[in-house]
């Protein structure tokens, strides 16, 4: 069964959708980056969330993934930003190719005001942006 588990960000937990907005999606040959302006408790930031060795994204409209059949661990989220074990997507949905080892990949998720962005990749990075 899926679990959840949060990531901090700047050492805090965010969580609720008014915290995090998508300002742009970018992908590469293997990277997705994710440029996010994310509300802490004293003031607004703006990050960048760069997944390494990606092999797979969705990002999906969120009142969709809410009745969607997949968003059971997202249901009980307690974080925008967290990863999660026990993947279905990584072990049903998304048939990873043999010749990769599936234990190297990890699935990430980040739930923004208007979508829920999925992420199948080796590791991230956090980068804040100046204004």
């Amino acid at each position: 069964m899926e679990t959840s588990h949060p990531i901090k960000i700047n050492n805090q937990l965010i969580y609720g959708r008014d915290k995090t907005w998508l300002e742009s999606l970018h992908q590469n040959t293997n990277q997705l980056i994710l440029t996010v302006e994310i509300d802490f408790e004293d003031e607004s930031k703006i990050q960048k969330m760069v997944f390494n060795g990606l092999i797979f994204y969705s990002s999906t409209e969120l009142d969709t993934y809410e009745k969607s059949k997949w968003s059971s661990s997202w249901l009980t989220s307690q974080s925008n930003f967290e990863i999660i074990e026990h993947s279905d997507l990584i072990h049903e949905r998304v048939k990873i190719r043999s010749d990769y080892n599936v234990q190297d990949f990890k699935h990430y998720r980040v739930s923004t005001y208007d979508y829920i962005i999925d992420v199948i990749a080796k590791d991230y990075q956090l980068e804040e942006v100046t204004k």
